[in-house]
């Protein structure tokens, strides 16, 4: 049994040399046949034909000046008219040109004479280069924020103002309806609480008319009750405020009978205000 296993193993042995050997051989011999064709394209000669007779190209002269009498083929660009606006351009170019050009010149000598040994210093030849962009910027700064805080565009774009401010809708009525008419309106179609806050607004403007409040659409009922010196009127005023509040501002369908209570107060108050004549 031992002997069989050791001739096993060595006729396997033998089988795997026998295949490596095999393989390298082909290996060999296609690197060989690579190297022959390289080597075979190598001596490859190119040929010239120096036997056919050659004929130089033959270019008819009146065709070329066809092609160049025609402006389909002329790719120059328009040369542009020397006009008034071209010469006008140029010149004022050159004006500032020359202009520059002087003041470079002026500057350069301003500062050989204030710093003559700065000749060769690098550090100030680039100070004086520099320094006029920075004046420049500084100057352009400040017409910027002349023009910013002096504003004249808007004052010459600005529209002539109106005679008169924008007014809530009670300060409209105050100052330029006339407030008895849109009670009599109110009235009419019998709507009773707009009829109560027309009359309030009209107690308001009897009251500003005759000196005694200072009427402003953002003061409340209290600033008023302050300002009304009259004891009299005082105590009108605040009980016509409390039933215009209660009616205005309450959540209930307003009578007939409701406004003529109402109208009572408002009445006796509009009585007791003085005149103004």
């Amino acid at each position: 049994m031992r002997y069989k296993l050791i001739l096993l193993c060595f006729l396997l042995f033998a089988e795997i040399s026998s295949a490596q050997d095999s393989l390298a051989i082909n290996q060999n011999s296609k690197v060989e046949s690579t190297q022959d064709s390289i080597a075979g394209s190598e001596k490859k000669v190119v040929q010239y034909d120096t036997n056919t007779e050659k004929t130089p190209l033959s270019l008819n002269r009146e065709k070329i000046n066809q092609y160049k009498d025609n402006p389909d083929f002329n790719y120059k660009p328009p040369e542009e008219t020397d006009n008034w606006w071209k010469q006008f351009t140029n010149w004022i170019g050159d004006l500032v040109s020359r202009l520059f050009n002087w003041l470079g010149n002026v500057w350069r000598s301003f500062w050989q004479w204030l710093l003559p040994d700065s000749q060769g210093s690098a550090l100030w030849s680039f100070v004086i280069h520099v320094l006029p962009y920075i004046i420049i910027t500084i100057f352009v700064a400040f017409i910027i924020w002349i023009f910013y805080k002096l504003n004249p565009g808007a004052k010459l774009m600005k529209s002539k103002e109106k005679p008169d401010v924008f007014f809530t809708e009670e300060e409209e009525i105050i100052k330029t309806r006339d407030i008895q008419r849109l009670i009599d309106k109110a009235l009419h179609k019998k709507n009773y609480r707009l009829a109560v806050r027309y009359y309030y607004l009209l107690v308001l403007k009897r009251l500003t008319d005759a000196e005694l409040i200072e009427y402003e659409f953002d003061k409340t009922n209290s600033d008023y009750f302050a300002e009304i010196t009259s004891e009299e009127l005082n105590t009108g005023f605040r009980k016509a405020t409390t039933i215009y509040d209660y009616i205005w501002y309450g959540n209930f369908t307003v009578t007939e009978t409701d406004f003529n209570k109402a109208q009572a107060i408002f009445k006796n108050l509009e009585h007791s205000i003085p005149k103004t004549t």
